[in-house]
């Protein structure tokens, strides 16, 4: 997903050849979602018990009628043993990639119906062997917690307006706007904005887990 064309996706990357854009310029997760499942030959009810969801829910995604939140997109990607990235859209290798303040590749919106009120956008575009992930990530107040989740790397992310509410092992952290976190991603860690206000976070990661 992005402002610049993108050259035909390589034989490596078969979800990409369903490519298509949904309303509002959201990826097209739906097709690539299904393509991934098929591929390795799992009924919706496997996959839906893989991931902790619904079978009904599996269907509406697949189907383009709901686009998944944040954490659903995660299980989905780890019941499938992927990135979430290879659910969304390819785009094309440059020697240096500029996003202005209204380019970035949105992977989430918050008025999505299964959404969870967060939108995220990705700084850095998606490349098979990247080695870092970015993310300006936008939680509502009074939203629900995102995760938890669990998987290898490190992360660290900086508050830039309100403050996050960061559960790590169990363990509750309020975040300000001005200050920092970092934390192995193999503890169990969820978050949601704190407050009355919502919250703007820069949230880098490696390996890529998006």
């Amino acid at each position: 997903m992005t402002n610049d064309a993108s050259p035909a996706a390589p034989s490596a990357r078969p979800a990409a050849a369903t490519s298509t854009t949904g309303a509002g310029g959201m990826p097209a997760v739906g097709p690539r979602l299904r393509l991934q499942r098929r591929i390795r030959r799992l009924r919706l009810k496997d996959l839906a018990v893989k991931a902790g969801c619904s079978e009904s829910l599996l269907s509406r995604i697949e189907n383009g009628l709901v686009t998944p939140s944040l954490t659903t997109l995660h299980r989905l990607s780890q019941a499938l043993g992927i990135n979430v990235s290879t659910l969304l859209e390819p785009v094309e290798e440059k020697i240096c990639t500029v996003y202005g303040p209204n380019d970035r590749p949105r992977l989430l919106r918050g008025d999505e119906a299964e959404g969870d009120g967060s939108t995220a956008d990705s700084i850095i575009p998606f490349e098979e062997n990247r080695r870092l992930e970015g993310l300006m990530i936008t939680l509502p107040a009074g939203g629900p917690l995102c995760g938890p989740f669990r998987h290898a790397g490190e992360e660290v992310g900086y508050v830039i307006d309100g403050a996050v509410e960061l559960t790590v092992e169990g363990e509750v952290f309020i975040v300000p706007a001005g200050s920092t976190f970092f934390f192995e991603s193999d503890r169990p860690h969820s978050y949601r904005a704190s407050g009355t206000e919502s919250a703007l976070v820069l949230w880098i990661n490696t390996p890529p887990t998006f």
